[in-house]
């Protein structure tokens, strides 16, 4: 599991024009919020940069001359611009969070609808855990895009580009002397940056495995403690928890190891400024207010710097959650481009025409050369042994993988043709372990449909005969249904899945070992709904008990993915091949193939 489960891949390494191209389709929703949020930044950070200057004045104005007058008019003014500055704070923090918030809305609902449309075989082949990871916890880490990463980035870089323009009004000279160390700082900066990345992209892939063992081991609970495999479980647990511990104390020692160099950086400018301060302003005649606001500009430049770097690392952690959640949505959708609406109702006639089908390029044939045809209204079993092809060439009918080209037809028309929906609508089925939901009987008989009404429900547990089983239990179509229905038995989950058939009224009908593994009682409720739900549609039995398969307008036999043999029942016992032995070798009313 461990090899399935280090699958986890995505981008080497995402760019940001990669990024902001992802992003820009639901930031350009909402222009006026974000122009109104940059405008608050720029206002703020010109009057942070006039608190500096007007103190500046202060001194060379009013202290110095003994202005108190002035100095009184500048305190005033400094509170207008402090209470302005605040005020711009507030506007812009709320600006940026609500637009962070509306665009992680927009990706959420966008991710949940692409999931659902990719095919099946990306959850065959991707666990639920890693899955639902990316959907839920990478989707929430996004957020600090805006919060703690580009917009943070931006408002600090617009406010550090303010000060510099302010020091170099104040001192070209002493800005290049002050600031000379500034490249090599942050040249370190981002060496340790990119080290907290890499390290985090690898902390969210054991995150991703260590949450799909749990959601795998959590589904088969049952089996979990009857076979005893706690003990060994908690160990593998232990493995993957010690995994991801380990690399978040690496990420720690990498975060804790920017601290030092930034605090050098601010000690070294800070320096500058007071030693070659003194000396550059008797050289160029810079007043000493002057100065003071330069020095006070200086100590502003480092908090920004100090941000951005910080931001820059909380950053990574986002960008390694960007990564995977576009990987995500990079994903194939499944192939619809070639259909449209059919302007004819559909009848049901099936017809195979040397349909061939592998899973990949690299398995074998698991259907090959397999033709026939079902009349439109007509029925045929489909029998054989297991891995004979029974289950795929059902999940073809359905289009849940990507079917093989003209080779299968719907109403003489080839299948990849119809959309999905239509195809899908009028193609059901009921299955051996059908799924259902955590709500009342009446959602999961409508499944939220608006044209399944509750009256239009209830005719259909009534005609499975599913509702006099409620009313001698004591309930309705309300009552409440646990998660997977544990719950009900075996046989109600299965007159659900009936109920359903009835209540979206399709054209085929495809019944998968519907009656194994259920009590007598229920067996005969769901042969009773399975000849109601036959009448007048196409129906494919799949491996059901003799007394449905035998009264089946035709009978199919596949062997190893071939069409071993073709005809009704009488044919086929006379013909004393395949299927007769089968028949012979157990295959009666009480006993499934």
């Amino acid at each position: 599991m461990k090899e399935f489960m280090s699958e986890d891949q995505v981008k080497a390494s995402i760019t940001y024009g990669y990024l902001m191209k992802k992003l820009w389709p639901y930031m350009k929703k909402h222009p006026w919020l974000l122009l109104s949020a940059c405008l608050s930044v720029i206002g703020m950070a010109l009057a942070a940069r006039l608190l500096p200057t007007l103190i500046g004045q202060a001194i060379d104005q009013g202290l110095l001359k003994k202005d108190l007058q002035f100095v009184l008019k500048i305190a005033v003014i400094y509170l207008v611009l402090e209470v302005f500055k605040s005020i711009l704070e507030f506007s812009f923090n709320y600006l940026f969070q609500k637009f962070g918030n509306r665009i992680l809305f927009y990706i959420r609902e966008d991710l949940v609808r692409h999931v659902e449309k990719l095919p099946l075989q990306f959850f065959n082949r991707t666990p639920t855990g890693r899955t639902v990871t990316r959907m839920t916890n990478d989707v929430s880490n996004l957020l600090e895009l805006f919060k703690d990463g580009v917009i943070a980035v931006l408002i600090e870089f617009i406010v550090i580009l303010f000060i510099l323009v302010a020091m170099l009004l104040i001192s070209p000279k002493l800005t290049f002397v002050v600031l000379i160390f500034t490249p090599l700082f942050l040249y370190i900066s981002y060496k340790i940056s990119e080290k907290i990345r890499a390290i985090l992209r690898e902390s969210k892939k054991k995150l991703s495995e260590l949450n799909s063992f749990v959601a795998e081991n959590l589904s088969g609970i049952k089996v979990v403690q009857l076979y005893n495999r706690v003990p060994r479980n908690r160990l593998r647990f232990s493995s993957y928890s010690k995994d991801y511990a380990g690399l978040t104390m690496e990420s720690i020692k990498a975060y804790a190891s920017m601290h030092p160099v930034i605090n050098l950086f601010t000690a070294l400018t800070i320096a500058g400024a007071l030693f070659f301060g003194g000396y550059v302003s008797q050289v160029d005649g810079i007043a000493i207010g002057s100065l003071v606001a330069f020095i006070l500009h200086t100590q502003d430049f480092i908090p920004p710097l100090r941000e951005i770097l910080e931001k820059y690392q909380q950053f990574q952690n986002s960008l390694t959650s960007a990564e995977r959640v576009f990987h995500l949505m990079d994903e194939v959708e499944e192939n619809d481009a070639e259909a449209s609406k059919s302007s004819h109702k559909i009848s049901g006639d099936i017809q195979l025409k040397s349909l061939s089908f592998r899973y990949s390029e690299e398995l074998p044939l698991v259907l090959d050369q397999v033709s026939f045809q079902i009349p439109a209204g007509s029925s045929m079993a489909i029998v054989g042994r297991t891995g004979s092809g029974k289950s795929t060439l059902i999940s073809l009918l359905q289009r849940l993988y990507q079917i093989p080209k003209d080779q299968i037809f719907l109403d003489s028309q080839s299948l990849e043709k119809y959309s999905l929906a239509e195809l899908r609508q009028n193609v059901a089925i009921v299955q051996q372990d059908n799924f259902i939901f955590r709500g009342s009987l009446v959602e999961n008989i409508s499944l939220g449909d608006p044209r399944v009404s509750e009256q239009k429900a209830l005719w259909a547990a009534a005609q499975v005969g599913y509702l006099d089983h409620l009313k001698r239990t004591g309930r309705d179509l309300h009552f409440k249904i646990e998660e997977r229905g544990a719950n009900l038995s075996v046989g109600e989950r299965q007159l659900i899945a009936f109920a359903r058939i009835l209540a979206f009224d399709p054209q085929v009908f495809i019944l998968d070992e519907a009656t194994a593994n259920i009590d007598s009682q229920s067996e005969s409720l769901i042969q009773a709904a399975t000849e109601k739900l036959m009448k007048g549609r196409t129906s494919l039995i799949i491996a059901h008990r003799l007394s449905t398969v035998q009264n089946c307008d035709q009978i199919l036999v596949l062997d190893q993915g071939k069409v071993a043999e073709l005809g009704t029942h009488h044919s086929l016992m006379e013909k004393k091949g395949l299927y007769a032995k089968m028949v012979k070798s157990g295959f009666t009313t009480s006993v499934p193939l």
